[in-house]
């Protein structure tokens, strides 16, 4: 059985957590195709009033984040979730598609963290050079670049091994 560290304040059940919050994220997205009246609601329930994030290399903040919505939903894109994974015990990979109005699609890819049943964080996430630790904090993740170790090293330390 895997242990569930409990921390105060925070809400972390591993039973109907991933089951809630993705279940939100599928209302949001159906409400979002009907461009439901109720949307502003459902982003509410959705995400954390302090919710952070990188969106495209660039920090948001939830202000900018719903403006994003917005203008993604004005210019008529329509929403589907492909997946909603867990990655660790408050931490979830999930991948949305649009499609806009001459049917060509564009997806997003985020790692999110979830706080009290809501999104606090996210990044963008392609599976190659982000990795993830825990935060300092002591729930959620910290998210990193890494670089392969030989593109660290200086040009003359590798033209000196490659010539020896």
């Amino acid at each position: 059985m895997s242990k569930v560290h409990v921390y105060p304040n925070k809400q972390l059940h591993r039973s109907n957590s991933n089951i809630d919050i993705e279940q939100k994220m599928r209302s949001y997205t159906a409400a979002w195709n009907k461009n439901d009246l109720k949307l502003d609601v459902l982003f509410d329930d959705l995400y954390q009033q302090d919710f952070h994030g990188i969106h495209e290399g660039k920090k948001v903040n939830r202000i900018e984040l719903k403006q994003m919505h917005t203008d993604l939903l004005s210019q008529g894109n329509q929403a589907r979730l492909v997946y909603f994974r867990r990655t660790g015990a408050c931490a979830y990979d999930m991948k949305i598609v649009f499609v806009n109005k001459e049917g060509d699609e564009f997806s997003f890819r985020k790692l999110i963290t979830v706080e009290d049943d809501k999104i606090g964080g996210s990044i963008d996430y392609n599976g190659t050079l982000a990795s993830t630790k825990p935060n300092e904090k002591g729930y959620g993740l910290s998210y990193y670049w890494h670089l392969p170790v030989y593109l660290l090293r200086s040009r003359k330390e590798i033209a000196g091994k490659k010539s020896k």
